[in-house]
């Protein structure tokens, strides 16, 4: 019994020593050995092996001086039954003699082939490296070893086992893929050359590049999935029996820095990488998780593994890795699983998927920085499933503060899209162009949802939303409903219609806030004259700072990554039909006009970050935005994110940080800034004048004269057809109804031009540019269309001239939309009508038939009757008008305010307008100057003013108004 136990103890011992010595271990990891001489490279690699258990290393070939089999020698001397993987650079292994190279290339082969162990373990990567590729490279020396090894019987490949069966006895060859490229040509040129490499069949490993665009990496090991499975059938004749291994970094501050001063060719690393450690090491362990998803290998790349203090940076990157641990079934690369495609296909298609895991389980979450549970849902609660609605304003996953928020419930997260074309038939909800990018959207994050995480996207269509979301909480066992507020008229109401049926039946429910930078609803702003007029950029910009702070920072992307893998759906998934069923945007006939809307904006994140990013390289546009964004005629003018901005597949949060965080000075990127703190204000515009999209906030100019009849029709016709006469004017409503989209100069050029010259009612325009806009947006467009035709908040201070072109400096935008005259000369292009008629006849040009004749001729005639009109209506209307010619409007607390009028419109208490040439002391003046400082000078001028009289102002202002009246009296009696 004695000696039992003993030999028990003994035996324990040896399990924990061998527990001790395995613990340290690297399990499917390479190392890309960095030495300066042999010496080095012993020691480093009796390091790795003997303290750590590495057995796998990468040699580099840097230079033709590269001693690489010496190199592979050493190793396997040092390291017995290791795998070496050399790297061949056709760079540096060229040859004057013809097919010298793949001679050279076959020897170095056949050398590695004698070093090889039984386990052939050894593997040779081809590298062509970036730029021109010479006669020798991967794909050629491939199809050269096809070729010679059909020629020969497979003298180099293959030897016959016992059985007769054809047995593998040659090094490997492996070859390097880079998944990372961010321009499509040259993503797609490498991923015909992996496929060029795949077909001659020699291919055995395939290495990935390092990069940090997570959502590039799980695509192209999708892609590779398929492509191994769809060739591993009995009826094909090639088939693809590769393994994958995925290179990192280690993300330290001395690499980071590094790349930041000299970034290496072909390396793509993304701002969030580059900004932190914390960063670079938060994508780095999901890119781990990633590959180990999908079984592949990892190799640290150079400078790799050289003392305990990395090998400390590796075992912690690891440790973390296997933290976290997802246990939905994963389609794993390197193994030979006959279940794999059948997974894969029931992923994409099930409308069931079950979860494992019992049915009270708790999700261990990783902390996300920024990203807290709400304090309004308990952990109770939180053990429960949660329904997330999307809307037509938040079409995305990354910074989706309703999201983030529900995938902290244990129990299922389902998100949800409800239709209901009777709730969206107002003419300010979703149609036209819009609806044709929302179903595009919902596609996309339906695609998203099912390959990328484990959720699927519920749709279903309905005649009441209400009753088909109650009926979906009851049905799954949810108790909490996630949305992020849509800030419109008709959604405010729908929001709190269906909050309280919800809460009928106990369901709570928790608005969030995504669209916007800030929620309007928080915000107030005082009235007067406050650094600008009430409800003007600058008071409001400064009131959203002092009253919000600065606007929140999204989550990192890789951290939404990580969460997407994290959260769970319900363990049996509600009946869904796909968006494709729904009602939506169902265009029949021959003329499919939603595909150039489609072509020209894709409606998913991925595209529309790489559309940011584009803006944002340099080159791309952002760096010259304060100089070139009224310019239609360059194609990078601006950022043409409204439509992404619009649907919610872009953050404004990152959008906004984006350009913070760009280094650009201040003055360089102020306007572009601005411009988010302009769609929150227009939004905080139509929370305070729910009807201003059809009703004028300044309520008089309701009453202001429009042209009508079949006149209005004929000229409102050639309008939004592009037909009007005047060039520049038809190429932006002809690329309108043709893309659903122009700049935002072009859109001013033409709304100024309805309104200015054609004397149409704004909302006719307004109504117009919401159906056909694919970023149709109900409140700036308001905004844009109240300002335009004068009855906004902020009444343009210009107009804009429809022939002066600025816009199209050099002709191609009214040449590519107005093409019957693209032969006339530039200074012919925008006024047509002034050309001789030998000039047009020899442009092709023939003034109403190949173009039409102008809608109207006397341009300044018909901006005279605009002004006139406006006048005539402030003069019947002077309880609007306040002492200095300004309009007044009633805010909803009963409070007037003074609001900007321009010059030409002020005028005082008798109906004559103010003299221009002379600075009025008027009261807006008097307010300016009340606030002329805060310091000892500004404090004089206010005691100044405050202490002398106004008597002879108030005075004159009583003889002016008694003489008006009495001029109104006399013309009454006349009457």
């Amino acid at each position: 019994y004695f000696w039992f136990l003993l030999i028990l103890q003994f035996y324990e011992m040896s399990e924990s020593l061998s527990i001790m010595s395995t613990s340290r271990k690297l399990p499917n990891v390479r190392v890309e050995l960095f030495f300066r001489n042999v010496d080095e490279l012993r020691e480093r690699v009796n390091f790795l092996s003997s303290e750590y258990g590495v057995k796998s290393f990468n040699l580099v070939n840097k230079s033709n001086q590269d001693t690489m089999l010496n190199w592979v020698d050493i190793i396997q001397k040092e390291v017995p039954y290791s795998s070496v993987c050399a790297h061949y650079s056709a760079k540096y292994n060229k040859s004057r003699i013809k097919d010298g190279a793949f001679l050279s290339f076959e020897d170095f082969r056949n050398c590695m082939k004698k070093m090889d162990g039984i386990d052939n373990n050894n593997e040779i990567l081809i590298i062509t490296g970036s730029g021109p590729k010479g006669r020798f490279n991967s794909v050629s020396a491939l199809q050269n070893l096809a070729a010679a090894g059909s020629k020969k019987n497979d003298m180099f490949s293959s030897t016959k086992s016992a059985t007769g069966a054809k047995t593998t006895t040659t090094t490997k060859i492996a070859v390097a893929y880079n998944p990372f490229f961010t321009l499509t040509e040259e993503a797609t040129e490498e991923r015909r050359r992996l496929n060029q490499k795949l077909a001659t069949d020699q291919v055995k490993k395939i290495y990935f590049q390092f990069g940090t665009d997570l959502e590039k990496l799980r695509k192209s090991l999708d892609w590779l999935c398929e492509l191994r499975d769809n060739n591993n059938d009995n009826s094909k004749t090639t088939t693809h029996n590769f393994t994958i291994c995925g290179s990192i970094f280690l993300p330290t501050k001395k690499l980071i820095a590094q790349q930041k001063f000299r970034p290496w060719n072909g390396v793509f690393l993304n701002e969030e990488f580059l900004e932190s450690e914390e960063s670079a090491r938060g994508i780095v362990i999901e890119m781990m998780r990633l590959y180990e998803s999908y079984g592949c290998e990892i190799l640290i790349e150079a400078p790799g593994i050289r003392n305990e203090k990395d090998m400390a940076i590796v075992e912690s990157l690891l440790k973390e890795r296997d933290s976290s641990r997802n246990p939905t079934v994963r389609k794993r690369m390197n193994e030979d699983d006959s279940t794999n495609n059948k997974i894969r296909q029931e992923k994409r298609s099930d409308h069931t998927i079950t979860i494992s895991g019992d049915k009270g389980r708790l999700t261990k979450r990783r902390k996300i920085t920024g990203l807290e549970q709400s304090t309004l849902v308990s952990d109770k609660t939180l053990q429960k499933p949660a329904i997330f609605l999307f809307g037509s304003h938040d079409v995305r996953l990354h910074d989706n503060q309703a999201f983030q928020l529900a995938s902290f419930h244990s129990n299922g997260v389902i998100p949800t899209f409800l239709w209901c074309r009777k709730e969206y038939r107002g003419k300010w909800d979703v149609r036209g162009a819009l609806e044709v990018v929302l179903k595009d959207a919902l596609r996309e994050l339906e695609k998203k949802l099912l390959l990328n995480s484990n959720l699927k996207l519920i749709c279903r269509q309905t005649d009441d939303v209400i009753s088909e979301l109650c009926n979906l909480c009851l049905d799954t066992g949810a108790i909490t409903v996630y949305w992020n507020k849509e800030h419109t008229t008709e959604s405010r109401a729908r929001e709190r219609k269906t909050k309280e049926a919800l809460e009928c039946i106990g369901i709570q429910v928790i608005e969030c806030q995504s669209s916007l930078l800030y929620d309007p609803t928080k915000l107030s702003l005082a009235s007067g004259f406050n650094g600008g007029h009430w409800g003007t950029l600058m008071p409001f910009l400064k009131m959203c700072k002092k009253q919000m702070g600065e606007p929140r920072r999204p989550i990192k992307r890789y951290e939404t990554f990580a969460l997407l893998r994290e959260v769970d759906g319900p363990c049996t998934w509600p009946s869904s039909i796909t968006v494709n069923d729904l009602d939506m945007c169902i265009v029949k006939g021959k003329n499919k006009w939603d595909k150039p809307i489609l072509e020209r904006f894709p409606m998913n994140e991925e595209s529309a970050l790489q559309l940011m990013n584009d803006f944002f390289r340099s080159g791309g546009g952002f760096d010259r935005y304060e100089r070139d964004r009224s310019r239609a005629d360059i194609e990078c003018s601006t950022s043409k994110l409204s439509v992404a901005l619009r649907m919610g597949i872009i953050s404004p949060n990152e959008f906004y940080y984006k350009i913070e965080d760009s280094g650009l000075p201040f003055e360089d990127r102020k306007t572009i800034s601005r411009r988010l703190y302009w769609r929150d204000l227009a939004y905080f515009q139509l929370s305070r004048f729910p009807n201003m999209r059809d009703r004028s906030i300044r309520p008089h100019y309701d009453e202001t004269e429009w042209i009508s009849g079949d006149e209005e029709i004929r000229r409102f016709h050639a309008w939004k057809t592009g037909n009007t006469g005047y060039p520049l004017v038809d190429a932006g409503m002809r690329e309108l109804y043709r893309t659903g989209w122009m700049t935002q100069s072009i859109r001013m050029v033409v709304a100024s031009f309805l309104t200015e010259y054609l004397r149409v009612n704004w909302v006719r325009g307004c109504e117009w540019f919401h159906y056909t806009l694919a970023d149709a947006d109900s409140a700036i467009n308001a905004m844009m269309w109240q300002n335009a035709g004068r009855s906004g908040i902020d009444q343009w201070n210009f107009v804009m001239s429809p022939v002066a072109a600025s816009q199209d400096g050099d002709g191609s935008y009214t040449k590519q939309w107005v093409p019957e005259l693209s032969k006339l000369s530039k200074p012919l292009l925008h006024k047509p009508w002034e050309g001789s008629h030998d000039v047009l006849i020899q442009a092709g040009v023939v003034l109403g038939q190949t173009y039409p004749h102008r809608v109207v001729t006397n341009l300044k005639e018909e901006r005279k009757k605009s002004v006139e009109n406006v006048l005539d209506m402030r003069r019947e209307n002077q309880d609007y008008n306040d002492g200095g010619g300004y309009d007044n409007i009633i805010l909803p607390n009963g409070k007037r305010t003074v609001v900007f009028t321009k010059k030409e419109y002020r005028i005082n208490c008798i109906g004559d307008v103010i003299e221009q040439n002379k600075r009025s002391n008027t009261s807006t003046d008097r307010r300016r100057n009340n606030k002329s400082g805060r310091g000892r000078q500004g404090r004089d001028v206010k005691n100044k003013n405050s202490s002398s009289s106004n008597g002879s102002t108030t005075d004159k202002q009583q003889l002016l108004m008694t003489s008006f009246l009495a001029k109104k009296k006399g013309e009454c009696s006349q009457g």
